[in-house]
């Protein structure tokens, strides 16, 4: 395979329907798991892996030698794999060498401020400043995890791990109505693979956030043709404004109404943040919008958008 941590996540279906898998192994865990949600996780969980291993080894269950060792792990002679799973989403990751991953949603009403002070290190607690508390016990425990199964569970738990190690690589993807923070424990420096499974389908996703290396995202107000007025996300305002200038990875609308400048420009840590800035603004009346151009007047979000998260650069 190349040399390259391919993650592989999914969806778990409504109903499942439980085909027989390999290694038998497996298949006797399966049939040992008596809680059908439980169940379903596990076996798309083993699916995604499956899966994953065809599609960047080319290697069969079979070929991959999979097998589970005394600690509870399943490992491959032939590559670094790992599986995790939670309620709603399975993640598999194949690479060369030894791999840990975990997935998690990116928030849940159980991620309190008190489990970041049990999970985290004081030093932990200050990584990821720009995601909320919820965000943040999410992204950490899914490092300290994927470190965890990497290690072949070396370290008495989880917690134990170091979320802040450079070989750990975490994302921020949504899959249905749902994001989820997904890491995981590799080869330092190695180039990142994302792929969906949907049914027979595999797609190659690049709209995630690498949260492991935070860059920032842009929320923006296009001045258009017949004065109208557009919002957007980007990293690279000025590339995105000549996409939008009359290229084929333009917005549908700036096709209609060619960009003429950029009016507002605001410069934030996320992606999240700034996809809510986003919607908020399209949200707005068109005079309430140049307001917000002239005066940068964040009172019309009702305190639903924190001004301090944004840097109004024009």
């Amino acid at each position: 395979m190349k040399r390259s941590l391919d993650l592989y996540i999914a969806p778990i279906p409504d109903a499942q329907n439980f085909l027989p898998v390999l290694p038998k192994e497996r298949q006797a865990y399966l049939d040992a798991t008596k809680n059908e949600r439980v169940k379903a996780q596990r076996y798309m969980a083993w699916v995604a892996l499956l899966r994953g291993l065809k599609h960047s080894c080319g290697l069969d269950a079979e070929d991959a030698k999979l097998s589970k060792t005394e600690n509870g792990k399943w490992v491959s002679k032939v590559c670094g794999v790992s599986i995790s799973h939670c309620g709603t989403a399975v993640a598999a990751a194949v690479s060369r060498r030894d791999v840990g991953v975990d997935i998690e949603p990116l928030e849940s009403a159980r991620y309190r401020e008190a489990l970041l002070d049990r999970i985290a290190t004081e030093a932990e607690r200050k990584l990821f400043p720009a995601l909320s508390t919820e965000q943040r016990i999410a992204v950490l425990w899914t490092r300290k995890e994927a470190a965890f199964k990497r290690g072949d569970r070396n370290l008495p738990t989880p917690i134990e791990a170091d979320a802040s190690a450079k070989n750990i690589r975490s994302i921020a993807i949504r899959l249905g109505n749902i994001e989820y923070s997904v890491s995981a424990a590799g080869e330092e420096g190695i180039p990142l693979r994302v792929f969906e499974i949907d049914g027979e389908r595999i797609t190659e996703r690049t709209d995630y956030e690498l949260l492991s290396e935070p860059k920032p995202y842009y929320v923006y107000l296009l001045r258009c043709a017949r004065d109208r007025l557009y919002a957007g996300v980007t990293t690279d305002p000025d590339r995105r404004f000549s996409e939008h200038g009359g290229t084929a990875r333009g917005a549908r609308f700036t096709r209609a109404f060619r960009p003429e400048a950029i009016a507002a420009l605001w410069e934030t840590d996320s992606r999240s943040q700034a996809q809510k800035l986003e919607a908020r603004i399209k949200k707005l009346k068109r005079a309430q919008k140049e307001r917000l151009i002239e005066q940068n007047a964040f009172d019309l979000f009702d305190d639903a958008a924190d001004p301090n998260a944004y840097r109004r650069l024009r």
